[in-house]
């Protein structure tokens, strides 16, 4: 039971530092990519610390390479928390941006009503744009 804790949580802990590296270098593609891969090793995490938790005396003799372990996903989940909270402030910026430029593009080029006939309106209709990288 302690070895798989251990083999889980390395294995969390190196998804975590993966999707941080990718989240640090604002490659929202990769990090996304590796959501599948943290929720398996979150479940896995999960389940070898409850039986774990279910037989307290292995883990007693343990208890500072559990301290050192439980150190290490704390520093990486604090940075993951960091690092998605400024992805998402720079998606903000990047659809703002996108936004604020629309009305520039639209502005000048004609358009036709319902009817047929050439719109007199300049107002921009609410539209929505979608990309993938």
């Amino acid at each position: 039971m302690t070895q798989q804790l251990l083999q889980s949580a390395g294995a969390l802990a190196d998804t975590l530092a993966a999707e941080n590296r990718a989240l640090a270098g604002l490659d929202f593609v990769r990090a996304v990519t590796l959501l599948g891969a943290k929720l398996r090793a979150t479940d896995a995490f999960i389940a070898a610390h409850e039986q774990v938790a279910s037989a307290p005396d292995e883990m007693r003799g343990r208890r500072r390479l559990f301290t050192d372990v439980a150190a290490r996903l704390r520093e990486l989940a604090a940075e993951n928390k960091r690092l998605l909270e400024r992805a998402v402030i720079v998606q903000g910026r990047v659809i703002g941006a996108i936004v604020s430029a629309v009305p520039k593009v639209v502005g000048g080029v004609p358009r036709y009503g319902a009817g047929g006939v050439l719109a007199e309106t300049t107002r921009v209709r609410p539209m929505a744009l979608s990309s993938r990288a």
